[in-house]
Formats: structure tokens, C-alpha cells, sequence
């Protein structure tokens, strides 16, 4: 198969993980960028070690789409923006790479739904905690099932509040927190766990941030997943500043048997059983998540997706969920079956 032509639509998100990973891959090459809209910052391309002068820029996505007509596009850009413009692609005939959220509602995300389905694209989104060496060993510990039947899950996402832009202080430019921030916890405790979840009640609030009054600074989730069990999440945006890394990405999974904790940002992963530990477990290297993607859609059968697209759409789904819930002050329930 001939190599991969790829195109980045945006200038802002998690594209630098995407563009990481094709560093050196002989299977696909970025051809193209493009900014979503008018006067976006392209600088997330142009500062990347995969930028060199033979890459060409576009004003307008549209025209590259159309004129290099490629076999994936990378659309990561403001969120209000990516639903319409993966739609666009995947009529264009691309496999997408898409951030996260997919859409800011749920009219939005059935719309981009029914164009993958129609076009017959594999969509990946960007949900790049998969990629954790931590969380890999925690997904393989406890698919083992070296801590039994997971009866409960803690998923915890803290940020630093650094430099925001300013369509973070507009609900209809940033959709909220728990979109943007805490689909990262929910997508982590379902990787682990493989489980769903089918229910969900959620607190929200702002409280050091009033000129981005529509930006949450703090949300805790408690829901039930698909096989009864319980889990909680909290997301903050409010880690010091003299903390050491800008996130602090941590998750425990309660078993039948055992017990695991996971720490993405100091590299750990813990595991005590009935008959064994507490010991700490060799981590797994990072992972190259959408490398594999972008290798599976080269032909190469063996490189499963760690993310279906299937996945992709449900997670954006419980996060739209999660937010109605935590706008309404009552518990919403999540369809089983939506997304199959």
C-alpha cells in the first residue's frame, strides 16, 4: 500500500501527540495544514519537529481537502469547530483523527455520527491518556484479572489554570470542563476496566475564576457502570502552579480481589491482592496509540487501534450526559446502545 497522506486542520489541542508519533514513520507523511478558521495560529505545526518547507499550507481546508485529497485528516482545533469540519472531511472521503469532545452537543455529535457511518470512516479521537505507560499497566493488570471483578473505580484529573484562551469563558466556544477535561478520567477508567458506563450525576462550579465564568474550574462525578459498579471522578483546574508537572492524572480500581493505583504523571502503578503485595509494578513504556492507527490503516492487520471508533463517540456521548446532569442537578441516565 502506497504511503498514508495526512492533513492537519486546526492549531490548537492534543495534534503534537498525533504528529509525535509520525516522527520517522515510513507507512504515512503529513502533506498539508490548514487553519480551521480565519486567523487561527498555525504555530502548533510550524514549531513541531515534523514541520520541514516540503509540507504545504493552505488558508483555506477546504482547498486541501479537495485539492490533495487525502486519506486522513487531523482536525484538532477550537471546539466548537470540530463537529461541522469532521463531517466536512469525512465526506471528503478522509479517516479522521479528531479532538475530543467530538461534538458540544448532542444534535452535533448524532450529525457527525451518521456522516462517518455513511462514508465508511474509521475515526480515532484523541484521547491520549491510552498512551500513559501507567494506565497501560493498570488496562493489562486488570484485564488479567488479577484483582477480580471490578466493583468500584476513583479517576482523578487536576490542571494547572496557566494560560487559557479566551473562548474558554464562552459555553458555546468551550462547552465546559467536563467535555474537555474530565472525558480524559472517563476514557481512562474505560480503558482499564472495559466497562461503560450507564448513568451518571455530577456537581460543578467556578470558584478562582469569575472572568471565565462558563469555564468550571471543579466537577466530581459519581456513576454506574455497565456491570453495577461504581465509579467516581473529580477534575480540577486549579493545581499550584508550583507544582511539578501541569497535570496530576491519577486512577484506583477496586476488585473482588485486589486493589490497583495508577499514576500517569510520576510513572507508577501499584498493585495489592489477597495473596500478594503491596508492590510497585514495572511500568510499561509510553505508548504510540494513534502510530498504531495510522499503521492499521496502512494494512497492517496486526496493529489493532487501542480506540475504536465506536469508543470515540460514546465517550463524547457520557460527557454531554454528564453535563446535562450537572445542568439540571439530577441524575441522567446513559443509552446502552446508542452508538452500536
Amino acid at each position: 500500500m502506497s504511503k498514508l497522506k495526512v492533513v492537519s486542520i486546526g492549531g490548537f489541542g492534543h495534534s503534537v501527540f498525533v504528529f509525535d508519533d509520525m516522527l520517522e514513520m515510513a507507512e504515512a507523511q503529513l502533506v498539508g495544514f490548514a487553519p480551521a478558521f480565519e486567523g487561527e495560529s498555525l504555530s502548533i505545526v510550524t514549531n513541531h519537529q515534523i514541520y520541514n518547507d516540503k509540507i504545504k499550507q493552505f488558508d483555506d481546508y477546504r482547498k486541501m481537502l479537495a485539492e490533495i485529497r487525502p486519506d486522513v485528516a487531523i482536525i484538532s482545533t477550537r471546539l466548537d469547530k470540530i463537529a461541522a469540519i469532521t463531517i466536512e472531511a469525512a465526506n471528503a472521503g478522509c479517516n479522521l483523527i479528531c479532538e475530543k469532545p467530538l461534538a458540544l452537543s448532542h444534535t452535533s455529535l448524532k450529525k457527525v455520527y451518521k456522516a462517518v457511518k455513511e462514508n465508511n470512516a474509521e475515526l480515532f479521537a484523541m484521547h491520549s491518556m491510552r498512551s500513559e505507560g501507567a494506565f497501560i499497566t493498570a488496562h493489562n493488570l486488570c484485564r488479567s484479572g488479577e484483582i477480580g471483578e471490578v466493583v468500584l473505580a476513583n479517576g482523578r484529573k487536576s490542571y494547572k489554570w496557566g494560560t487559557r484562551p479566551d473562548w474558554f469563558a464562552d459555553r458555546e466556544t468551550y462547552g465546559g470542563t467536563i467535555c474537555w477535561v474530565g472525558i480524559h478520567a472517563l476514557d481512562f477508567i474505560h480503558y482499564i476496566t472495559g466497562l461503560e458506563f450507564r448513568s451518571v450525576m455530577v456537581m460543578q462550579g467556578n470558584f478562582a475564576h469569575p472572568d471565565f465564568k462558563d469555564c468550571e474550574d471543579n466537577c466530581a462525578f459519581v456513576l454506574e457502570m455497565s456491570n453495577t459498579a461504581h465509579a467516581t471522578v473529580s477534575v480540577d483546574l486549579l493545581r499550584p502552579s508550583f507544582a511539578p508537572t501541569h497535570g496530576d492524572d491519577w486512577v484506583r480500581i477496586v476488585g473482588t480481589k485486589g486493589i490497583i493505583e495508577a499514576n500517569a504523571s510520576k510513572g507508577t502503578c501499584n498493585l495489592i491482592t489477597e495473596t500478594k503485595g503491596p508492590a510497585d509494578i514495572p511500568v510499561a513504556k509510553r505508548g504510540k496509540m494513534f502510530r498504531n492507527f495510522l499503521l492499521s490503516l496502512s494494512g497492517k492487520a496486526e496493529y489493532a487501534p487501542e480506540l475504536t471508533t465506536r469508543d470515540a463517540f460514546m465517550l463524547t456521548h457520557v460527557c454531554l450526559c454528564a453535563r446535562d446532569a450537572a445542568d439540571t442537578g439530577k441524575k441522567v441516565g446513559i443509552e446502552e446502545k446508542l452508538w452500536d
